[in-house]
């Protein structure tokens, strides 16, 4: 059974429930925020599903609350910073901030992180990016999740990759995907309910097809298109290696020992041009998308742009978001466990 939680009080009780477990009150903030922009997109396997994984990171060290990022070199327009093991979505909040600030000086601003754990939702950070008139490009590694094409194990992450366009919020085009054929969260998602998932998702742990989401967590995904999802992710573990980042095979699993800091590497890349540059872009978006409009068939709906589908449920879900009953379960459990009261609706 499914119930309605509003967004807003629950990204307020994540924030208390953080805060207890040791981080600070802005990066507890930060992490929570990023778990509700999740859920109120309608991505809840990005949402406060991950919410038990973060709290036993921290209080088990694999999440340093005490972090402290530092500059490994500097360039100007790009620089290597060191997250120091610290919650993901903080370090990248405060690397995107710098990657602004670079591109509002030389028009580009590049910033890598290594030494990074999980950072939620790739999008949050390219649309803090394109917020500032700035078209966002955001991706990064994960532990290995994700087969080579004719392989039969997990070599690769499932490396998501994001880029945000400065349209207005409401209409803002946004590519935000995994490389694999289906996020791994979207698994996870699945296994929790104890559902099926559809053949070409993933491979079990002797390589065959499987629609068993616990036999796809202990095999691996496919890649997204073949070669080109597999070439995607290659490529994204090349991009944070050049700022000292472990690739995929090497960084700590996300559900392994949550002593261990995971070791990611993300990428955070703010591009903007002059005004009348970004302004003949901005026309020329548009017109992009009313010729997609034109294009479709008198069978179908509808033909939408990069991220309208978000952007349509973040409008239907109206503050709130449909939580599973094992959401509600781990929401409650959160809750009698760090004695900060579980925000139900009705």
């Amino acid at each position: 059974m499914t119930r309605r939680l509003a967004v807003s009080d629950t990204a307020r009780w994540a924030t208390a429930v953080l805060q207890r477990a040791g981080l600070t009150d802005e990066d507890a903030d930060v992490v929570a925020q990023n778990l509700a922009y999740a859920e109120s997109r309608g991505t809840a396997s990005h949402g406060f599903i991950r919410l038990p994984i973060y709290l036993e990171r921290v209080e088990k060290g694999g999440i340093n609350a005490s972090h402290a990022p530092s500059t490994l070199w500097d360039l100007g327009s790009v620089v290597a910073l060191d997250g120091d093991a610290g919650p993901g979505a903080a370090t990248a909040v405060h690397a995107v901030r710098l990657a602004i600030t670079r591109a509002r000086e030389s028009g580009i601003g590049c910033v890598l992180v290594s030494n990074a754990n999980h950072f939620g939702a790739a999008a949050f950070y390219s649309e803090m990016i394109a917020d500032e008139g700035m078209i966002g490009i955001v991706c990064c590694n994960t532990d290995r999740a994700m087969c080579a094409p004719g392989g039969g194990e997990a070599v690769l992450g499932t490396n998501p990759l994001t880029i945000a366009l400065p349209l207005s919020a409401e209409d803002r085009p946004i590519l935000d995907m995994a490389t694999s054929e289906v996020s791994y969260g979207r698994v996870l998602v699945a296994a929790a309910a104890g559902q099926s998932i559809p053949t070409g998702w993933a491979v079990d742990d002797a390589g065959r097809a499987t629609e068993s989401s616990s036999d796809a967590l202990r095999g691996a995904l496919l890649p997204a298109a073949g070669p080109k999802g597999f070439g995607l992710a290659f490529m994204i573990d090349a991009l944070v290696a050049l700022g000292g980042a472990k690739t995929s095979p090497f960084v700590s699993p996300l559900h392994g020992d949550a002593s261990l800091p995971q070791e990611l590497g993300h990428f955070f890349l703010a591009l903007r041009g002059p005004g009348d540059a970004a302004a003949e872009s901005d026309r020329a978006i548009r017109s992009l998308v009313e010729e997609l409009r034109r294009s479709r068939l008198p069978s179908s709906p509808a033909v939408l742009f990069p991220g309208e589908p978000e952007l349509m449920r973040r409008r239907d879900n109206d503050g709130t978001f449909p939580a599973s009953t094992e959401l509600v379960e781990s929401i409650q459990s959160i809750a009698e466990r760090y004695a900060v009261p579980a925000p139900m609706l009705p």
